[in-house]
């Protein structure tokens, strides 16, 4: 566990100095130097000088990096591979590596698109938070960590997410040109409050969140008070830098975003992302800790009757399908708007579904302690929390986005409550063929929000969740066949036998390979999304094959863990290839 701490802290460290770097690229307007990518004027080593060695400096250490997370990551599995969560944190690392590796090569190749420079910071800083956590991780596991209250690593991990998004705003203010949208300070054009159009609206946003940031991190250091001494000192610490990046903050526009100011700023945001993450990571639960309270766990509840996981989901289709449909300009209010109302519609179908099924979530082991029938959420409140936010979903898709998408919107959870939840689920094993048809609309949804209409792609990737649906839930059907038997739903497994459901799931994994390869032809797709179809698509048919010569539990979870993935990896290729 030395030796890991030690390497984890090792590549925490290199990843800093990459973003430090990363800034003074962006600073000293060094970003594209070289022009094209992966090479360097057509060279695997060009003329190293100006802003081309700041830029090639840059890329190289990023070598650096990736190679060292590889070793970290070979490291974990040779000697820790029974360790479910460090495996966890590496295989973490290496997507978000490969996740960061295209996202540089896109911010080049886009010519610094604001919105990919804010997802680069966005991904280089959860990159470092999954280092510093497999580092904590490791330390907790040699020497136990030190006592944190729950309400201190809840409010640690809460104050990570807020410096997190700060620092992709940050991100999103620089590559738009808004850092001196407010030419004075504190004010911004001589008001308190300017008019909030243009790039003054992300300046004044980025404001904003330097006041939440001192205020959640104020909680922190409050909250620490009564910790160990390294927790507080990590959390005083947290504040110390709060000062200095609101100072940083201020010099920015004072001295007119001079280079080494801007670098300073971003360094002491990640080091304060950095130290945060660290704090919630480091703590672990109180002996004899009181339950959570009960506000807490109310919340936790609510939240919990919206399935979030489901929702995230169902937000990169909707998110990546808006991109293929606008390209490089896509507004970024629109995205919000489309991704709150998407969330609120899903969290609403979701709500409404965990009422209905409350009698046989209580039957099921894998179900029971939902909020609704293990007792802690009246089955009126998560009735009432699905009607209320499936009308705020309507409202906002049709005020602020558009009629069509409103209107789809709403049939997609009308179709997923009444024609799946109420009359299929209990009435077919074809339950989840056509109720998958309800976890299909998010795509349609996006390409409406973007274009007022629905085209022939999005039908396809419409297509794409509908055939998907099956081999993922039958996978899962496999491994809880005999708790989906004693609540008397019935699933293809329940009623067909295992099988049958294998030869289901190798039929429809074909089908759903071939439409995501339809895509090139009829959707306009690029050969950078067919290798990843290709690539993502073998993948999947090798498990549903292997899955059809062996039994057991861990081959239908090892399908349904991968075909998660696969989803979200291949709306992601789609629109990495729209952009390029």
């Amino acid at each position: 566990m030395m030796s890991l701490r030690r390497y984890a802290l090792l590549c925490a460290g290199l990843t800093l100095g990459l973003m430090a770097l990363g800034g003074v690229v962006r600073a000293t307007g060094a970003g594209l130097a070289c022009p094209d990518w992966p090479l360097c004027h057509g060279r695997l080593v060009p003329r190293l000088e100006g802003p081309v060695l700041v830029e090639y400096s840059h890329r190289l250490l990023a070598a650096v990096v990736g190679l060292a997370t590889l070793l970290l990551a070979a490291s974990v599995w040779r000697r820790h591979g029974r360790d479910r969560g460090l495996v966890g944190l590496a295989l973490a690392a290496l997507i978000l590596l490969g996740g960061q590796v295209v996202l540089g090569g896109l911010t080049v190749r886009t010519e610094l698109t604001a919105s990919l420079v804010a997802a680069h910071l966005g991904a280089a800083a959860s990159f470092l938070a999954v280092l510093l956590l497999l580092y904590a991780a490791a330390w907790r596991r040699q020497y136990g960590g030190w006592a944190a209250a729950s309400a201190l690593r809840a409010i640690a991990s809460l104050a990570a997410v807020v410096v997190f998004a700060q620092m992709v705003l940050g991100g999103y203010v620089s590559g738009s040109g808004a850092a001196l949208a407010c030419p004075d300070f504190p004010l911004c054009r001589g008001a308190v409050i300017p008019r909030l159009v243009g790039p003054v609206l992300p300046h004044f946003l980025h404001r904003v969140g330097a006041l939440t940031v001192a205020l959640v991190v104020l909680l922190v250091v409050w909250q620490a008070r009564h910790s160990a001494a390294p927790l507080r000192r990590l959390a005083l610490g947290a504040a110390g830098l709060v000062v200095v990046q609101i100072a940083l903050g201020a010099l920015n526009i004072t001295t007119r975003v001079a280079p080494p100011v801007t670098v300073m700023h971003l360094v002491a945001a990640t080091l304060l992302f950095g130290t945060l993450v660290l704090l919630a990571g480091l703590g672990t639960a109180a002996q004899g800790e009181a339950a959570p309270g009960r506000w807490r766990q109310a919340a936790v509840d609510y939240l919990a009757l919206t399935k979030p996981r489901i929702i995230l989901l169902l937000l990169v289709t909707t998110a990546t399908t808006m991109v293929v449909a606008g390209g490089r300009h896509l507004s970024p209010a629109l995205v919000a708007f489309t991704m709150l109302g998407g969330a609120m519609a899903a969290g609403a179908a979701n709500a409404l579904n965990m009422y209905w099924d409350r009698d046989v979530d209580a039957r099921m082991q894998r179900t029971r302690r939902r909020p609704v029938p293990a007792g802690r959420v009246p089955p009126r409140h998560a009735l009432a929390l699905g009607l209320v936010l499936a009308a705020l979903s309507v409202l906002l898709f049709g005020l602020l986005v558009n009629r069509l998408s409103a209107a789809l919107a709403l049939g997609g959870i009308l179709f997923y409550v009444f024609v799946y939840t109420v009359w299929l689920k209990r009435l077919t094993p074809q339950n989840i063929v056509i109720g998958g048809a309800a976890g299909a609309v998010p795509p349609l949804v996006g390409w409406a929000a973007v274009t007022g209409q629905v085209a022939a792609p999005a039908v396809l990737l419409f297509a794409v969740i509908f055939l998907w649906t099956p081999p993922h839930f039958w996978a899962l059907a496999l491994a809880r066949r005999h708790d989906y038997a004693a609540a008397g739903i019935p699933m293809l497994p329940v009623v067909a036998g295992e099988a049958r459901t294998r030869r289901e799931i190798l039929r429809y994994s074909m089908a759903l390979v071939g439409v995501t390869l339809l895509l090139v032809p009829v959707g306009g797709a690029g050969p950078l999304y067919l290798v990843s179809a290709l690539l993502l698509g073998g993948g999947f048919l090798y498990l549903a094959i292997s899955l059809g010569r062996e039994s057991g539990h861990r081959p239908a979870m090892r399908l349904f863990g991968y075909s998660t993935v696969y989803l979200a990896l291949i709306f992601f290729a789609l629109a990495v290839d729209r952009i390029v």
